[in-house]
């Protein structure tokens, strides 16, 4: 009896193992904030072991994104889907038909780099990347500057004080904290809040 329910008990663990691997090597896409919220991935694989093809900028159709999976092409608008996770983890969003970069997936304060398609070593200048906040999935992205994050928060006046405190400039405001293994913004928002 007792080998039988280690067995089992071993039996369980590999699966919800497995099942945790599988959920960490996906790929595919979000097609709602909701989804997003949820960790729901559509068209998704586990990309150790399958493929697909997630092609977010078409010549001539910026508005479409042709997703491959499983042999058939599936032919989706931008301003229509929420954003995909890529291949190597890295997570982004539509707002119409512009694409962003989500820094921090998993923090309450979820922000985003825009890098113009266009952005190369030469043209760094130029084409700098910009920075941007929500303070939900569904949100739509504002500029990551200090007014803009006391407006989305009015209330929380720790906070205001404490964005003073920290951050000399607006440029500032997309500081990792290694040490706390969040964006630093984030971390001052949970303790802060009020």
């Amino acid at each position: 009896m007792k080998k039988t329910y280690y067995l089992l008990t071993l039996a369980c663990s590999l699966i919800f193992t497995l099942n945790l691997f599988a959920q960490k090597d996906s790929s595919g896409m979000y097609l709602t904030a909701d989804d997003f919220k949820n960790r729901k991935l559509s068209y998704a694989i586990n990309y150790i072991t399958e493929k697909h093809k997630i092609n977010t900028y078409v010549f001539f159709k910026g508005n479409t994104i042709k997703v491959k999976h499983q042999g058939i092409t599936y032919d989706l608008k931008k301003s229509e889907t929420y954003g995909y996770r890529d291949t190597k983890g890295r997570e982004y969003r539509f707002v119409g038909e512009v694409e962003y970069t989500i820094l921090n997936p998993g923090e309450q304060l979820l922000m985003y780099v825009y890098r113009h398609p266009a952005h190369s070593a030469k043209e760094a200048d130029k084409y700098a990347p910009a920075y941007y906040f929500t303070t939900d999935a569904a949100g739509i992205p504002q500029a990551l500057t200090k007014e803009n994050l006391k407006a989305a928060f009015p209330d929380y006046h720790k906070f205001h004080d404490a964005l003073d405190e920290n951050f000399k400039n607006d440029i500032e405001l997309h500081a990792y904290d290694s040490f706390h293994k969040m964006y630093k913004l984030n971390w001052i928002l949970k303790n802060y809040k009020n």
